[in-house]
């Protein structure tokens, strides 16, 4: 019986500690589990986390981000051409999709689309600039597409959360790089500007007063222009003016009849300032004009008799300032910088050596450095739609009159 006893003891003992095995092994089980969890929930946390400033950036290849779809149209392109074709509209995709992210306030998605628009407007450039034909065409077709794409990313910049905000201001930023980039390209691509003289036969050339013969400034057929006021930095600003101007042109508030915006008065005064100094000045009145009557709206007449003379005597010559509202000013503002831009570089193609040009860059510069101050502090004062569309136009006028008149004048 005592034999027994002990048999089931050890039995019972025997089976706990089995029991105690298995019970210790689920424990362990468990925790292991629980451990690799958390592990992977950090590591999926870490991959998800947005980078610092100043753009989150998926670390992998672009080829890695795109869709079936995006795959798709590059393998179609049969050329290098085709390929930078397929990439611009891979980066308008992303972009508008970045657009409907922000306005649905996903700012996760939006950067990550931006990302993805960034990485395709790369590529294009990539492929563009490395074209030994072509390369003129293929640049000046991505600095048309950026020109659309710019004005997008500046809504989108509006719609991001203030504290992500830097994150589209870099996506804007660098977009305004590469269509800068690429016109550069399109006007260093090996294309000349033939002198229109080139066929006749070269004059005598003059002589100094040692009667050494003077350097023609333009050579002879086959010609390029010689830049000897301001180089080549500001042979590539006009040819920007010239994209600039044509862009105006083809909008639909340019479509309208020149100088329908302006005063009687105030087309006079262009008609007259035949040098591009005194036009420069001419316009940068008109404009100066349309952004006083936004900061200090009339509502009475002037009390000070010295300032009420004043105000008669200047829309006696210049013409009442339309009363429109904010928004339009803002369009007449544009349109005046703008078509500014457009008259030196038609001066400038007349005669590149004329000493007006430097004047006129100075004044346009000097007067766009205080526009965008007042335009700038003006921002945040625009309640609308159409008012923010219209402030957007004329900052980006002013900004890009600003910057080409200092590379011109360098």
């Amino acid at each position: 019986m005592h034999s027994a006893g002990q048999e089931r003891e050890m039995k019972r003992l025997s089976e706990n500690d089995r029991f105690g095995k298995e019970a210790n092994f689920r424990v362990r089980t468990l925790a292991l589990v629980v451990c690799l969890f958390v592990v992977v929930t950090a590591a999926v946390s870490a991959q998800a986390q947005i980078p610092d400033p100043p753009l989150p950036v998926d670390p992998r290849p672009l080829s890695q981000l795109l869709s079936a779809a995006d795959r798709t149209l590059l393998a179609d392109s049969g050329n290098p051409k085709e390929l930078v074709e397929a990439y611009l509209k891979i980066s308008e995709a992303h972009l508008q999709a970045a657009f409907n992210a922000i306005k649905a306030a996903n700012q996760t998605a939006a950067e990550s689309e931006l990302d993805i628009y960034n990485k395709a407007v790369a590529a294009a450039g990539k492929e563009a600039f490395g074209l030994q034909q072509g390369k003129r065409t293929a640049s000046k077709k991505i600095e048309q597409a950026l020109y659309k794409q710019i004005k997008t990313l500046e809504n989108i910049e509006r719609l991001f959360p203030s504290e992500r905000g830097m994150y589209a201001e870099a996506a804007l930023k660098q977009s305004k790089q590469l269509r800068v980039q690429a016109l550069n390209e399109a006007f260093a691509s090996g294309d000349v500007l033939k002198d229109p003289e080139g066929d006749k036969k070269p004059e005598e050339q003059p002589s100094n007063k040692d009667g050494a013969a003077v350097a023609p400034a333009i050579s002879q057929s086959p010609a390029v222009v010689e830049l000897s006021l301001f180089g080549r930095r500001s042979f590539i600003w006009m040819a920007f003016l010239r994209s600039v101007r044509t862009d105006a042109l083809d909008s639909s508030e340019a479509s309208q009849q020149r100088g329908d915006y302006l005063t009687e008065e105030e087309d006079d005064h262009v008609r007259e300032a035949q040098a591009a100094d005194m036009r420069a000045k001419v316009f940068m009145k008109i404009a100066d004009r349309r952004l006083k009557a936004i900061v200090e709206p009339v509502a009475a007449a002037p009390v000070d008799k010295k300032e009420q003379k004043k105000v008669e005597e200047e829309e006696r010559e210049w013409g009442a300032v339309p009363k429109v509202s904010r928004q339009e000013l803002l369009r007449h503002y544009a349109r005046a910088v703008a078509e500014c831009m457009a008259k030196l570089e038609d001066a400038y193609e007349r005669n590149p050596k004329s000493t007006a040009l430097p004047k006129a860059l100075s004044v346009l510069r000097d007067a766009t450095d205080k526009h965008l101050e007042t335009l700038r502090k003006l921002k945040p004062e625009m309640k609308n739609d159409d008012e923010i569309a219209a402030m957007g136009s004329a900052l980006y006028e002013a900004e890009t009159a600003n910057k080409g008149a200092r590379e011109g004048l360098k």
